[in-house]
């Protein structure tokens, strides 16, 4: 979605019935594919140039016609409503001036027994680490435990704190979980700054003294990096909230010349603006300077690693090529002196990040869909860490623990200390279950058993990644370590010698 143009939109009902449309997953790499099994035959196309304007098209035969096709359409000139009224009136028009880009697609193309959709991951992910676009980084297992700090809700004249979690509180975690052999550990506090979550854009490091100040929650860092226990910072660089702060200039406008809301539809604040990316850049080295004087190093980036828009300032219209050439110098200059982390980023932002936060471990689900295929997983896996979406509000905690025994993602928690009950009026209130006395055994299970599989993984890239008819999955690693997954609930299924119990994974010998 572009948010310079696109009309925004509410999942809602459907047809007046009492159910809800998933949202799309988000495209995170301009790839597309075919493999026609029976000859034996592929390809892989890569987005090299004109991807920031481009749509990924497909259809099945008998959608839209008796084919199956797949390809890339690139939007030279938009369509969009332009208001005439403030309160009513709109015409249909198209871009003025048409979107500026090079049209450049890379084709690679696969045979034999690599084509399949493994073997066009696997080409993808030696065309990534060959151009520079992917960088293999260390494969250390973590389990993610994400604390809430703070948050806010109305009460009477002025909106007050609502604490969750205190740096007390994750020192006392970090210490119960120690004593259970819990040890390698992944952090990213959010809501730690003055005034809560959604006190954005964050200029400066200065830590709320409801959970502690920004003393304590320094000497939490230091202490727990000497523990091997890495807490970073989360900092939404793309979001400024207009309840809190001044947010009538250098805020993003659309085509239109509308300011752009992005609405919440909750009560305390109802809806936030984004920044113009300049502003964006601004904010980042400001923060970035306050960090180093208490030498912190590590920061999770939302919003700018996965929203890219189209924006008008002073007269002038901005592509979404312009933005993400001015985030990825942003995140490049912040990569010189921090560890970053991104969330769910973007193709151009991989070479950047040292992991990748919301890692989706399954599809949107629509009725196009035949079978799953953790395309990213195969080219991520051994290269750079994945971590989980948040395993609280996973409705089959069962097949979601396969998944990610299958995929070689990190599992993770969003934790708070208190009840969560006490966000019941925030805009948190959507968190309904994350109490650490609640999740602490999920904590214990998951790390236990999913740090066996990486020990025996560690560093090792996929080669291959079978699914069968019987609920059977087979995953190989270039080490000749294979995982074998059973999604089957009712039988046990027998493969290269091992017996695989009903929903239950082993690790196979080499």
């Amino acid at each position: 979605m572009n948010a310079g143009l696109d009309e925004a939109y509410t999942l809602s009902l459907l047809w007046g019935e009492y159910q809800s449309v998933n949202e799309a997953e988000k495209i995170m790499a301009p790839v597309f594919g075919m493999v026609h099994t029976d000859s034996q035959m592929g390809y892989l196309g890569i987005i090299e140039s004109g991807d920031y304007s481009a749509k990924i098209e497909a259809y099945p035969n008998g959608a839209y016609t008796d084919y199956n096709w797949i390809c890339s359409k690139f939007v030279l000139r938009q369509i969009y409503t332009q208001p005439t009224g403030n309160k009513e009136g709109s015409v249909v028009t198209r871009q003025a001036k048409r979107n500026e880009f090079d049209i450049r697609i890379h084709y690679r193309f696969v045979s034999g027994a690599k084509a399949d959709y493994t073997g066009l991951a696997l080409s993808y992910r030696e065309y990534l680490l060959n151009a520079g676009e992917l960088v293999k980084k260390e494969d250390d297992f973590k389990i993610r435990l994400d604390f809430l700090g703070i948050d806010k809700e109305n009460w009477l004249i002025f909106k007050r704190n609502v604490t969750m979690t205190t740096v007390d509180n994750i020192r006392s975690m970090y210490r119960d979980l120690r004593a259970e052999g819990v040890t390698d550990i992944f952090t990213v506090y959010k809501g730690w700054q003055k005034g809560g979550i959604n006190a954005v854009p964050i200029t400066s490091y200065k830590v709320d003294g409801d959970i502690g100040g920004t003393k304590e929650l320094t000497k939490l860092i230091r202490e727990s990096k000497e523990q091997g226990i890495d807490i970073y910072l989360a900092q939404d660089a793309l979001r400024i909230n207009p309840a809190l702060r001044n947010a009538n200039f250098n805020i993003m406008k659309q085509i239109t010349k509308r300011v752009y809301q992005e609405n919440t539809y909750k009560d305390v604040f109802s809806s936030f603006r984004y920044l113009t990316p300049s502003r964006t850049a601004e904010t980042l080295r400001a923060s970035a300077a306050s960090y180093k004087k208490s030498d912190i190093k590590n920061l999770m980036l939302s919003g700018i690693s996965n929203i890219l828009f189209t924006y008008s300032n002073k007269g002038t219209v901005y592509s979404r090529v312009n933005t993400a050439n001015s985030y990825e110098s942003a995140v490049k200059e912040l990569d010189t002196d921090f560890s970053l982390v991104l969330e769910k980023p973007f193709e151009f932002l991989w070479k950047y990040s040292d992991g990748i936060n919301e890692m989706p471990a399954a599809s949107s689900n629509y009725i196009f869909t035949d079978e799953e295929v953790p395309f990213l997983s195969i080219v991520f896996k051994g290269v750079l860490p994945m971590y989980s979406e948040y395993i609280n509000f996973e409705a089959n905690k069962q097949e979601f623990f396969l998944k990610l025994a299958e995929m070689g993602i990190n599992p993770s928690f969003y934790i708070t200390y208190e009840d969560p009950a006490g966000l019941q009026y925030t805009n948190s209130s959507d968190l309904y279950s994350s109490k650490y006395s609640v999740y602490k055994e999920y904590i214990l299970s998951y790390y236990k058993e999913l740090k066996e599989v990486h020990d025996k993984t560690e560093g090792a890239m996929m080669t291959d990644h079978k699914q069968y008819a019987n609920g059977l999955t087979v995953v190989t690693y270039d080490n000749g370590i294979k995982v074998y997954v059973n999604y089957s609930t009712t039988a046990a299924i027998q493969a290269d010698g091992y017996e695989i119990a009903p929903m239950s994974f082993k690790v196979g010998e080499p």
